[in-house]
């Protein structure tokens, strides 16, 4: 990502609200999967159905954010790049949270400790079973060992046939799918399900070769759909006989992520164009005395998501620890508290927990350069 006066800023903003999202996605999740009797509870679980669906826009967004920075033509990642810089990265990390999180989970299973469940958490991890939150981990690392093949494929194949394989993928894992499910079918796929993620991470590459000039009405039209889809998903909740599990592919989903990253992108690039204005029409002084009062509060925030943004990948690793403690081992969730109190608290002990604990971690050289 871009530094000082070219930073894009709209990737920070969007990096923290996903992770916030996620956080909250896992908060709800955690009482859904089946470690609490929700009988009794059909309406709060509704309820909780209902922010998982107006959370799943998080991780898409994480995959266009990073095919936006990594499919960049202007950004060139070799296949060096790729094994030992963005690679290395995932596997340490699975090396030390991934073994931790596989080895606690058989613990807990079994209720006790014994010296040979060490080499079956490394086993475990690699064969990807660990928590459940580290499949991310897994798919990530596969799109960054391909990047380079990808990169390659794009600057040879027309754009057209590029649009064409991303209809393809829409209609044959979110489209299809969809309305067979809704028709009552089990989940049909006509194409593997995992290629939803490889067209987010393409929707990341048509953002960065974007040649269209944006405009503020898009912006606004944008942030109103994106608000539209999580009101409609809310209340198709509470609809007698809707019973729909969430999926990163399906129609609503996919597009309520790609709204809010164009949101973005357009209030990106329309500051951008007002600060070249203003740098090229207005006295310096004039400028800091009609700007700055006006926009610190705004400034305030962005500042505190730039600062937040290095923190993202860590609250996303270490949050579910603070809640499998509270669900798992103390028998404590959402559920012994009222709705409105409980989600916010959990919410608040997980993110703000897991954020300390990335800040403190980040203090170790080893871990800032090369995990966290």
């Amino acid at each position: 990502m871009k530094t000082g006066k070219d930073r894009q800023i709209f990737l920070d903003v969007l990096r923290v609200t996903a992770t916030m999202a996620v956080v909250m996605m896992h908060t709800i999740s955690g009482v859904l999967n089946g470690f609490f009797d929700m009988r009794g509870w059909e309406r709060r679980e509704k309820a909780f159905h209902a922010l998982i669906d107006a959370t799943s826009w998080s991780v898409p967004v994480f995959l266009i954010i990073s095919g936006y920075l990594f499919l960049d033509p202007k950004r060139r990642v070799t296949v060096k790049d790729a094994a030992f810089k963005y690679c290395r990265r995932i596997v340490f990390t699975l090396i030390i949270f991934g073994i931790p999180y596989a080895l606690l989970e058989l613990v807990g299973y079994l209720k006790y400790f014994e010296w040979w469940m060490v080499p079956r958490a490394i086993k475990n991890t690699a064969m990807g079973r660990s928590w459940s939150h580290m499949w991310y981990l897994y798919l990530i690392l596969i799109l960054y060992a391909l990047t380079p093949l990808i990169k390659w494929l794009l600057e040879k194949v027309p754009k057209a046939v590029v649009y064409g394989i991303m209809a393809i993928l829409v209609l044959g894992v979110s489209i299809v799918p969809f309305f067979e499910v809704l028709n009552g079918a089990d989940k049909i796929y006509a194409i593997p399900k995992q290629g939803i993620y490889v067209f987010y991470y393409l929707c990341g590459y048509v953002f960065s070769i974007r040649e269209k000039k944006p405009t503020k009405k898009e912006g606004v039209y944008c942030l109103i759909g994106f608000s539209a889809i999580l009101i409609l998903e809310t209340v198709s909740r509470f609809v007698e006989g809707y019973v729909l599990e969430m999926a990163y592919g399906y129609p609503l989903t996919l597009l309520a992520s790609i709204l809010l990253f164009d949101a973005g992108w357009t209030f990106q690039k329309l500051a951008a164009e007002d600060k070249k204005d203003l740098d090229a029409g207005i006295p310096a002084k004039e400028k800091n005395e009609s700007v700055k009062p006006k926009d610190s509060f705004r400034d305030k925030l962005l500042s505190l998501c730039v600062w937040m943004n290095p923190l993202c990948f860590g609250i996303y690793l270490i949050h579910p620890a603070f809640l499998n403690l509270f669900y798992k081992i103390l028998k404590i969730s959402i559920n012994n508290f009222r709705f409105y109190v409980g989600v916010p608290l959990f919410f608040c002990i997980a993110f703000f927990g897991a954020l300390i604990s990335t800040w403190i971690l980040r203090l170790l050289p080893p871990m800032r350069k090369y995990v966290l």
